[in-house]
This record gives structure tokens, sequence and C-alpha cells, in this order.
């Protein structure tokens, strides 16, 4: 047989007592806000912990920090969501000064900032457009390409499609 160790008796007395109800409006209220203000001040502390606190922020170009890209800016759905062109690096001039005022005016709508510019603009290219990113990527490295500023990358594709 199995020997088992005793168990302990539950004693009511053993127990913590839970804080007693509220007995009017007022109170339940206080109860309330009490309650919810801890629940946001933890969820706020997990956020901040789990972001890496804002020893981990990262710098945009002008040096200022940022708790990241969901705190500012917004997300590539966001970005998509006004219906920006995808560009092929077809149709000359034209196309590329359209593809380029479309693209401007998604980042004023979808208010990306400046860390996201490139990489959301870039997340539009296709076909030929797609093909050259990818070698001035190779090129230049990840840190390089992606750390251009948008006025930066606009020059180079001008040289390029214009």
């Amino acid at each position: 047989m199995f020997n088992m160790a005793p168990r302990k008796a539950v004693n009511a007395r053993d127990q913590p007592h839970p804080p007693p109800l509220p007995r009017t409006a007022e109170e339940l209220n206080a109860l309330l806000e009490e309650r919810i203000s801890a629940a946001i001040a933890q969820h706020e502390a997990n956020r901040t912990q789990d972001s890496g606190g804002p020893s981990n922020a990262r710098r945009n170009k002008n040096g200022d920090s940022s708790g990241g890209n969901t705190a500012q800016g917004c997300t590539f759905k966001q970005f998509l969501d006004c219906k920006p062109l995808n560009y092929d690096g077809t149709g000359g001039a034209v196309a590329f000064v359209r593809w380029t005022e479309k693209t401007e005016a998604t980042i004023r709508m979808s208010k990306c900032t400046a860390d996201q510019q490139v990489t959301f603009a870039t997340g539009l290219f296709v076909d030929e457009a797609l093909t050259w990113w990818n070698l001035q990527v190779q090129t230049l490295g990840d840190d390089v390409a992606y750390g251009l500023t948008w006025d930066e990358l606009k020059e180079h594709m001008r040289e390029k499609y214009w």
C-alpha cells in the first residue's frame, strides 16, 4: 500500500478574511476605481517591462528616443489600410512621381515615424523594383539600407527610375 502524508485539517480561522462587501453605491464606485487603477498600473508596468523599458528604447536619427513602433507611428497593416500603390519600377518618371506622391500621402495619413518610412515604402516594391531593392540591401547591408531616410531612398530611386 502507499504511505500517504496525513492531510492537514483546514481551519476557517487560518484562512484570510476577504474584505467586506461594499454596502453603498459610493463604496462600490470607490472599490471599482481602486481596482481599475491597480489593473491599469499593472498593465503599464508589464508593457514597459515587455518592451525592454525606457533604457532599451530605439533612438531615431535626431537622437530622440521613442518607446517603439506601437507607441508612436503605425503598424504595417495600418500603413497598408491607407491603400498605398505597389511600385514595379516601370512606367518611367510619371509612374515614379505618382508612386512617391501616393506613398507620401500614405505616410502622412498613417502617421508612420521616420524610422518606419523606408521599411514600409520598400514593402510596396514588386517585380523589378523589388529586385533592385534586394540588390541595394545586399550591397549596402541591412542597417545602412533600412537606415536611409525617405528622401535618401527617393533620391536613389530617382537615379535608377527617372
